[in-house]
């Protein structure tokens, strides 16, 4: 189940102008999977300001995004009316009969408890085209604020208000191919996600279904 609804209602409250760029997630995935590829739409998961959605768009992709904060989209539906905005939650079975070519889902796999993977993955099995990807971005249990804070389960803990379930790649590997993906790339870097005075160790997977 989602986690941090409220968490991420306060902070979609103010506006955030460090963040208004895409994320280098965003770009390493239309440079590597996207352009010049036969690739017509794409989903996100968690969108949160828009940011990625927003780049993708501009890219020429046909983009329809997700996120359980009803601030964040009723502020992107101002911004935007060519993107398909949607206030719910994406860990439970979602009314969309569209099918797309790649599902996106940047620092949300850690937002969400074991559960709500499950929910989240069979979701994007219902959603993805034949041979879509599914491509993701996640804190990794070797990121620095592992450990901090009240443990909630397992690689789980709130630190400062904040819920955050570390991802281990050998787990994610697993219930990934158990769902009948098959993963073309996966690497973890420090890197990917530079955050001011934080290692953000990050890992990131391209899986195709």
């Amino acid at each position: 189940m989602l986690k941090n609804s409220l968490y991420w209602d306060e902070f979609y409250k103010s506006e955030h102008k460090e963040i208004a760029k895409p994320t280098l997630f965003a770009n390493f995935i239309y440079e590597t999977y996207i352009k010049d590829q036969n690739i017509a739409n794409l989903i996100e998961f968690g969108c949160g300001n828009g940011r990625d959605s927003l780049y993708f768009a501009k890219n020429n992709l046909s983009v329809t995004a997700i996120d359980s904060s009803h601030i964040a989209i009723n502020a992107l539906k101002k911004q935007n009316s060519d993107i398909r905005w949607i206030n719910a939650d994406f860990t439970i079975s979602l009314d969309i009969r569209d099918k797309f070519d790649i599902c996106y889902s940047r620092f949300t796999l850690h937002a969400i408890d074991d559960a709500g993977q499950n929910g989240l993955i069979e979701n994007i099995k219902a959603l993805l085209k034949p041979n879509g990807l599914f491509v993701i971005e996640a804190r990794s249990i070797n990121d620095g604020k592992f450990g901090l804070g009240q443990k909630v389960g397992k690689n789980a803990f709130i630190f400062d208000n904040h819920y955050r379930r570390f991802i281990d790649p050998n787990e994610l590997k697993i219930a990934l191919s158990n769902s009948g993906f098959n993963i073309i790339y996966i690497d973890e870097s420090g890197e990917f996600a530079p955050i001011k005075d934080e290692n953000c160790v990050c890992i990131r997977v391209v899986a195709r279904y």
